[in-house]
Order: structure tokens, then C-alpha cells, then sequence
């Protein structure tokens, strides 16, 4: 059986979704399509917190962009890419994210975006695309931006287990789990390796798959990234089966950043065994608590997205709010 065609089941909970949060996000979701005007999350305007870990990173983060100014004025990147998660609501908070993203393009391009699941609420239909991605990333699209999605959790309901998102060419995925190459000079050329961390993937051929094109990978960079996190404090939490089968991989391989959506917020971890996990899961879709955790070196529940800036020894990483503001900056450098 190929694993494009692998079917999904149901059981007590749907595809990891309990069903009557998959009932919640279906009611926002026909009352979004209603009255959009109307649409706003509960959360939206609540931050969480921070950790006294919190408290800590944003002395770490000012230090950093303090040396980000100094590189921005002097080095150009030698790739520059964007991140976004969780977005595919059509929501205002998606259009407001997809503005900021466009403002920010305007003064510094990017040349692509990965999109690291539930790309469209609330089961991942495709014939929502055109309202819930091609509409709000328009001026991007019109650019010739590229997105390079995976599937969330979100995005196998109702789509034949993903393969009509598979098949839906701005959406860039050759498979289930595919990897590519980007950068034009040598030193910053990054190899992305998309995963599908779904619970029903075929997980046993996907690992020996990733073990050998992260082994057979000659670029400077290695970048995993995929639908659910192995660390987060916020609703979903961290992962330990997913921890067990992914980080010993990152950790043989050197790979720096593992970049992830699922819990609706932002998260950053110091490096655990050499790998910045970072959650971005600030789309669109309503925003979850975050309580922190020791590893955590800065956290915030606000909608945003993610611009990297790759160099040829680091990859300044940037969290840009709706109002086109940073809000957290790390330096990243080579495991």
C-alpha cells in the first residue's frame, strides 16, 4: 500500500481531535462564515504570563538583538525564509498575520514560507483553499512566494487522509512527508525535510527515511519540520512518543531547528540535546494558554509568524506580531 493512500480511522476521538473540540471548531468555523466581522477569539487579547524562564530570555533576546542590528547593517543573509501554522481559519487574526507578513515582505523579501499544518480549518477541505489561503496570502502568492506545507491534524479529515492537499500544487508537497534544497550560495544552503507527525503516519517507513536523507545531506543547514511539537507547555503539551521517535534522529544528525505548529501561541526552547524547537502555531486560529517550561526561553500567546535569516555560521530567527513588531530574535548556530 502506498503510504499516500494510507486510510485513517476512528475510534473514540478523531484523528487525535476529541470530538467535541472537532464540534467546537466546526461551529467557529460556519460562525466565521457567516458574520466574519464577528470573529474573534476569546483569547485573543490575553496574553499568558511569563515564566520567570521567560523573564530570563528577554535579557538573552535583547543581547541578541543588539548583535542582530550589528549583522543587519553589515551582512546581507544569504537566504531569508518565513514560517507560519495553524492560519487556515480565513479568520481576521489569519488576514491580520497575512498583512503583517506582506508589510514585512515589502521591506525585507523572503523567498518562501513553510506551512507546518492544519493549513485549513476545521477538516482540511480544499474547496475552502481559495478563501482560507489563496485570499489571504494573495499579494505574497502574486510575488511568486512559494508555501511549502505539511498536514496537521486538522488537514486529514475530509481530504482523503491529506491526499487532496497532497495533490493541491500551491501547497507544494511531492508526498506525505518530501524533502528540498534552497539557497543560491553554497554556505547558506538549507535543506528542509517536511514530516507528518500525524498519529496514523506510517511512521516505521517515514523514520528510515528521514535517518538516510538527513545522513545522505550535504547541505550546511539541516531544517525538520512538521505539524506537532515534542516540547510545549501550551494546551496540547509536549509529546514523549514523539520525543522517543524524533530527537534521537535530531541529535545523530545535528540538525538545529525543529520547527513546529499544533499548540495556537509561540514558544522557543533553549537547545535540548543541540535542537532549537520552536513552536509557531500563531496563524489565525484562536489562541491557546502557555505556561512555560524550564527549557523555555521565551514564550507568548499572540498571533504572529516567523521570518529566518540564514547566514553562513548562524540563522537569526525573528517572531513578528500583527502590528510588524519583533517580539523575540534568537541566534542560532550549527549543532
Amino acid at each position: 500500500m502506498k503510504r499516500r493512500q494510507l486510510l485513517f480511522t476512528l475510534g473514540g476521538a478523531l484523528l487525535g481531535i476529541p470530538i467535541i473540540g472537532s464540534l467546537i471548531y466546526d461551529a467557529i468555523a460556519k460562525s466565521k462564515t457567516q458574520n466574519q466581522t464577528s470573529y474573534e477569539p476569546a483569547a485573543a487579547k490575553a496574553p499568558v504570563a511569563k515564566s520567570a524562564s521567560t523573564a530570563d530570555a528577554k535579557v538573552n533576546s535583547k543581547v541578541n538583538s543588539d548583535a542582530e542590528i550589528s549583522l543587519e547593517t553589515t551582512e546581507e543573509p544569504l537566504l531569508r525564509f518565513a514560517a507560519i501554522a495553524d492560519n487556515g481559519f480565513g479568520s481576521a487574526d489569519q488576514m491580520a498575520v497575512a498583512k503583517s507578513m506582506w508589510e514585512t515582505y515589502q521591506q525585507k523579501p523572503y523567498a518562501f514560507v513553510l506551512m507546518a499544518g492544519d493549513n485549513i480549518y476545521s477538516y482540511g477541505e480544499i474547496k475552502l483553499a481559495k478563501a482560507y489561503f489563496e485570499e489571504p496570502y494573495a499579494p505574497l502568492l502574486k510575488e511568486n512566494v512559494k508555501f511549502y506545507a505539511v498536514l496537521g491534524n486538522h488537514d486529514i479529515a475530509k481530504t482523503n487522509n491529506g491526499l487532496d492537499q497532497i495533490n493541491y500544487k500551491p501547497f507544494n508537497m511531492s508526498d506525505r512527508y518530501y524533502t528540498f534544497t534552497k539557497g543560491e550560495v553554497a554556505e547558506g544552503t538549507v535543506e528542509f525535510f517536511a514530516i507528518d507527525t500525524n498519529g496514523n503516519a506510517d511512521w516505521e517507513t517515514q523514520l528510515a527515511w528521514l535517518d538516510l536523507q538527513l545522513t545522505k545531506s550535504k547541505a550546511p543547514w539541516k531544517i525538520v519540520y512538521g505539524h506537532h511539537p515534542l516540547y510545549s507547555s501550551g494546551r496540547h503539551g509536549s509529546d514523549p512518543k514523539l520525543a522517543a521517535k524524533l530527537s534521537p534522529l535530531f541529535a545523530k544528525h545535528k540538525v538545529p531547528i525543529y520547527l513546529c505548529g499544533h499548540d495556537h501561541g509561540y514558544e522557543r526552547f533553549n537547545p535540548i540535546d543541540g535542537t532549537t524547537y520552536i513552536v509557531n502555531g500563531g496563524g489565525g486560529a484562536p489562541l491557546y494558554k502557555f505556561t512555560g517550561l524550564p527549557q523555555t526561553a521565551f514564550v507568548s500567546s499572540q498571533h504572529s509568524f516567523m521570518t529566518f535569516d540564514v547566514y553562513q555560521d548562524k540563522i537569526i530567527t525573528k517572531a513578528i506580531a500583527t502590528d510588524g513588531k519583533v517580539f523575540d530574535r534568537a541566534i542560532i548556530t550549527k549543532v
